[in-house]
């Protein structure tokens, strides 16, 4: 590079001048970290929480299927967002909506994936392996968390206060 005789810009960034503990960035895997199943991420950013998926470890049934939900506080949580319907994705969806958590808040997800949880879970349910012991849920937690699914269309901003402020 030639020199011009002016000072070099440095390519960092300028450190910020505040740097407060709510600013921070918490990502963590409740599942799916480093395999295919349990697909749960909790993330918390200025005071506001939201866990991505909410799914199943297909090798496993009862108990051992869920994402590790010991590790957070589910009451925390502003917002549940469901990304796409898989059992790995959004299986535990009523376990974890039906009174076995302490979890108050939102759920979203498009139109076509509630479609979709409702039909496959129900079949889920239907041809299961697991004894009555493992089951999570059943088809009756299956209707009953459909009430506290909101549906969102694909490419919609939403302006949640849960999640700007």
């Amino acid at each position: 590079m030639a020199s011009t005789g002016q000072p070099q810009s440095t390519l960092k960034r300028p450190s910020p001048a505040v740097n407060r503990e709510g600013d921070k960035l918490i990502i963590t895997p409740l599942g799916a970290g480093n395999e295919v199943g349990r697909s749960c991420v909790y993330m918390s950013f200025k005071g506001k929480t939201v866990l991505f998926d909410c799914g199943i470890h297909p090798a496993y049934s009862g108990m051992a299927a869920l994402p590790y939900f010991d590790e957070i506080d589910p009451s925390t949580i502003d917002v549940l967002l469901i990304t796409h319907f898989h059992l790995d994705h959004a299986a535990s969806l009523p376990y974890f909506l039906i009174e076995k958590t302490t979890f108050k808040g939102s759920v979203f997800m498009t139109h076509a994936t509630k479609a979709l949880y409702k039909l496959l879970l129900s079949e889920y349910v239907k041809v299961s392996r697991a004894s009555v012991e493992d089951m999570l849920f059943d088809e009756h937690d299956i209707l009953r968390s459909m009430d506290k699914i909101e549906v969102r269309f694909q490419h919609p901003m939403i302006d949640l206060q849960a999640v700007t402020d």
